[in-house]
């Protein structure tokens, strides 16, 4: 099995090489050339940079300009959908004007310091295995 697969990579390797040095080639060269000639091409047609592209963008910004134009700004939205949001505002607005319940800033809470402690023992605790781990490691490496 692995040496099926170490030939299947030196194969797709020898496949790569060969098609690498093809561009060296003055046959290769040009192909190359006229491949990324034929991309320049493209990408600037894609800009939409010609005189024709620039036009349609301009006659289609106008006709967008021209639509709104037309329409008051509250017929975008119905009474209802303005009604529901004047609701949301208004909801948001009390939600921030409540105050907020904050605990005595003195008070001491033995929870957090419990955490912060258990937290700090299991930082102890990866560390002194991963010490212990390195130099088992280096020493069956000595012993060879």
């Amino acid at each position: 099995m692995f040496a099926k697969l170490i030939t299947t990579a030196a194969v797709v390797m020898v496949v790569a090489v060969g098609s690498a040095n093809a561009g060296s080639t003055p046959q290769g060269l040009k192909a190359d050339g006229l491949r990324l000639q034929a991309m320049a091409d493209r990408y600037q047609q894609m800009r939409g940079t010609t005189p024709e592209g620039i036009r349609a963008d301009g006659l289609r910004l106008q006709a967008i300009a021209r639509a709104y134009q037309s329409r008051p700004a509250a017929s975008y939205y119905t009474p209802q959908a303005l009604n529901a949001m004047g609701q949301r505002w208004t909801a948001l607005a009390q939600t921030y004007r409540q105050p907020s319940s904050v605990s005595q800033p003195s008070s001491f809470r033995w929870g957090d310091a419990g955490i912060g402690a258990a937290g700090g023992l299991g930082l102890v605790a990866c560390t002194a295995l991963l010490i212990v781990f390195a130099r088992r490691l280096r020493r069956a490496k000595l012993a060879l």
